[in-house]
């Protein structure tokens, strides 16, 4: 299984935290991601990565920006 990064990032831009997460797949890290904004309330946004491909980025206030890499 994949190896998931979440960052957090404060209103400003500026990293929060970090946590990583084995995930079986894009759709399971991005309702983690979710969940991570609901438990980080200083976070505004997370961007997910898998090692070095970015899966999404969500904002607190707007939906999920998938990426994709062409």
């Amino acid at each position: 299984m994949p190896i998931y990064t979440f960052h957090l990032r404060r209103p400003d831009g500026a990293p929060g935290s970090f946590e990583a997460y084995e995930l079986i797949c894009d759709q399971v890290a991005a309702a983690q991601a979710t969940v991570l904004l609901e438990q980080h309330m200083s976070a505004s946004q997370v961007e997910v990565f898998d090692q070095e491909r970015a899966v999404l980025s969500r904002s607190r206030l707007g939906a999920a920006t998938i990426k994709v890499n062409a």
